[in-house]
């Protein structure tokens, strides 16, 4: 039996990327779709350590100054998932809209 592994990655997600600059996320929204595995790259290009945190996806990492993280996430429910930067309280918080 033949495999068509065109098909599998045609349902891939690419990684999506997340930029800390200037004391915010980068985009601050991101609209993903439902149901599928996703990986986030968190870019901290700032000059301070922050932690990229979401209570709802159950995620919390620190991220160096410089540095790249990847967030692998399971399948997405329909909803809306907030993240922040759990070391600033004054940053905006970000969504990530699982549709």
């Amino acid at each position: 039996m033949l495999f068509d592994c065109s098909s599998v990655r045609a349902l891939a997600v690419e990684p999506v990327e997340i930029r800390f600059q200037n004391h915010q996320f980068t985009p601050s929204s991101l609209t993903v779709p439902a149901g599928q595995k996703l990986s986030i790259k968190v870019i901290n290009a700032s000059d301070e350590t922050i932690e990229f945190e979401s209570f709802k996806l159950n995620r919390e990492k620190v991220v160096s100054p410089g540095e790249t993280i990847t967030v692998r996430l399971p399948e997405l429910s329909p909803g809306d998932y907030d993240f922040y930067d759990d070391f600033h309280q004054d940053v905006p918080v970000g969504n990530i809209v699982a549709r």
